[in-house]
């Protein structure tokens, strides 16, 4: 309160119930604000003990358009801050593809009789008529909404989420008027009895995946989660980011065995490919060089990473290796005291060295090559996308989440629901192309009365095949010969038919 003149000492720490007025005694203006503060708190205190803040009392019915996000929210009562408040209709246009809370703002104001002139003393005929009194608090309300990760606008009041609302589908809450404590305590019982699970549908399946994002459908349907009611009345979409885990692997090693064409298609062992990095193979090249200016010069060999020079010749000459020459550094190295092509001539050299080519025709599990010599090594070095195990979860706030599991080459580990959360699906993410993920539903679901009535008497079944089966058991060890058409002497090994 910024009013000048305004007095209020209340505190609740002091433990104030009632002003007592004597006698004789002036009435204090600071007195009179003490007792409505008074009861105020005691309204507050009670109703905290049956609903918080932001419960819908009565009307307020919400209804979405899940293609437009355009949402109408009926006039009704909604207890906030300590009392049950009027709240006008609303219209918003949210969006459908992230998780929003729409509620109200709530925001407290003073109102003198500058901005409403009845406040001043109607009396007529008096000494007071029409002098200034008492200021009034005003409260306001206005329907808003907050996208996944937005913050409350403070100027605007205070913000109280009355609907969660899921990818433009509405989370259903229990019914008004809610009564917190009570149903705290039954939420609580039935956590503590039973867990969460699954009341009726729910499944979850997943509608497509591409390289960017993988959309998964939760169908409509009710659950218990930490004993409060969530559900939705129509079917929901998820939309989570393909994001995977990469591994790299390097200068993976196969050997070069061409088709006819000279052609060789490389079957990953890691797979579905991520990326190739390089691709590295021994080729074979026939060039001419010419030989140096004097005797034992070096000539340059026009290739790098040079690995074995397999054959020099000049005419019908062949020069033989390590006895005419060798190689130095990528050269020709002349200085052997063998024989050498005249200075200036020029000879022809067949020499391997290690070079990159570029793959063609990419598939999730294998490329083509070609130009590396038949039978030796070609090197990759790629990166792979590891299969991992995602679990889709929903908490007591009706929000869908994807919890990621821990990936691996070969045993992933399947991740577990946080506290608050129960399990709705198990996600297998294989991440080859144009291939939905493996979706199985393994919600813990509730059981019916039906259900466990025909259990019931598939297990009273069984007893009874059991019994029919101890007894000819126990007739065929007791007397052979009540077996029709064969039987055996207890006393002899024969067969007797």
């Amino acid at each position: 309160m910024t009013t000048e003149n305004f007095y209020n000492r209340f505190d609740s720490a002091k433990k104030y119930t009632k002003a007592l007025f004597r006698s004789s005694q002036h009435l204090q203006a600071a007195e009179l604000n003490e007792m409505q503060e008074y009861a105020n708190h005691a309204i507050k205190e009670m109703g905290d003990a049956l609903f918080k803040s932001g419960d819908v009392i009565s009307g307020c019915t919400c209804v979405i358009d899940s293609s437009t996000g355009a949402v109408t929210v009926e006039a009704g009562k909604i207890y906030l801050n300590g009392l049950v408040r009027d709240v006008h209709e609303g219209n918003l246009e949210i969006p459908t593809n992230v998780s929003v809370k729409i509620g109200v703002y709530f925001k407290e104001r003073v109102i003198t009789e500058l901005e409403d002139s009845t406040l001043r003393d109607p009396a007529t005929g008096t000494r007071n008529f029409q002098e200034v009194g008492a200021v009034r608090t005003q409260y306001t309300t206005s329907w808003a909404y907050l996208a996944d990760g937005a913050v409350a606008d403070s100027t605007l009041g205070e913000f109280y989420t009355i609907y969660n609302v899921e990818n433009g589908v509405l989370v259903q809450k229990a019914l008004a008027p809610q009564l917190d404590s009570v149903n705290t305590a039954l939420a609580r019982y039935d956590d503590e009895s039973n867990g969460s699970y699954v009341v009726k549908g729910m499944n979850v399946t997943c509608i497509s995946a591409d390289s960017e994002e993988q959309i998964f459908s939760i169908n409509e349907g009710k659950a218990h989660v930490n004993g409060y009611e969530v559900g939705f009345d129509q079917s929901v979409r998820s939309v989570f980011q393909n994001d995977c885990d990469i591994q790299e692997v390097e200068s993976d090693p196969y050997i070069f065995e061409p088709d006819a064409l000279g052609n060789m298609t490389i079957h990953l062992n890691y797979t579905p490919l991520a990326e190739v990095r390089t691709v590295d193979i021994t080729a074979e090249k026939r060039v001419n060089l010419t030989h140096g200016s004097y005797s034992g010069a070096l000539d340059p060999i026009p290739s790098t990473s040079v690995l074995e020079i397999m054959q020099i010749k000049q005419g019908n000459t062949i020069y033989v290796k390590g006895t005419d020459y060798k190689l130095t550094a990528g050269q020709v190295d002349w200085s052997l005291s063998g024989s050498e092509p005249a200075p200036g001539s020029s000879y022809e050299i067949i020499y391997r060295h290690q070079t990159q080519v570029t793959p063609t025709n990419i598939t999730d599990t294998s490329f083509d090559i070609s130009g590396a010599v038949d039978g030796t090594m070609v090197l990759v070095t790629y990166s792979w996308k590891m299969p991992r195990y995602d679990i889709i979860t929903i908490d007591a706030e009706g929000i869908v989440r994807r919890i990621k599991g821990l990936a691996h080459p070969w045993t992933p580990v399947i991740p577990k629901a946080p506290n608050g959360q129960l399990i709705l699906a198990q996600v297998y993410q294989n991440w080859t192309a144009n291939t939905k993920p493996k979706v199985t539903n393994n919600a813990i679901r509730v059981v019916q009365m039906a259900d466990i009535e025909s259990m019931k008497n598939m297990i009273m079944d069984l007893y009874y095949l059991i019994a029919q089966e101890q007894l000819k058991n126990d007739a065929n060890a007791s007397d052979p010969s009540t077996k029709k058409g064969i039987f055996q002497n207890p006393e002899s090994q024969d067969l007797n038919i």
